[in-house]
């Protein structure tokens, strides 16, 4: 459980700059999942980054981003 203050996503990273962002926003949107909160980095490879409120929108996200051949990945941070 997260402690007041905190938030506690479960995130999912996409390419934006080919439009991977704007198709898998909007298919995970239609598919009625809650989107936290979304993020675009400011350096390359300028990727964005989906915060589902937990795992099984998480998996029901990729699985529906895989269907639809929308590459995506594990967030790893940037420095």
């Amino acid at each position: 459980m997260a402690k007041v203050g905190t938030m506690d996503t479960k995130p999912i990273r996409v390419a934006f700059a080919n439009g991977d962002y704007d198709k898998a926003f909007d298919l995970i949107a239609g598919a009625g999942l809650k989107i936290v909160y979304k993020t675009v980095a400011s350096v390359e490879p300028y990727e964005a980054t989906i915060h589902l409120e937990d795992y099984e929108s998480r998996n029901k996200a990729t699985q529906a981003l895989d269907a639809a051949g929308i590459s995506w990945s594990e967030p790893v941070p940037f420095y």
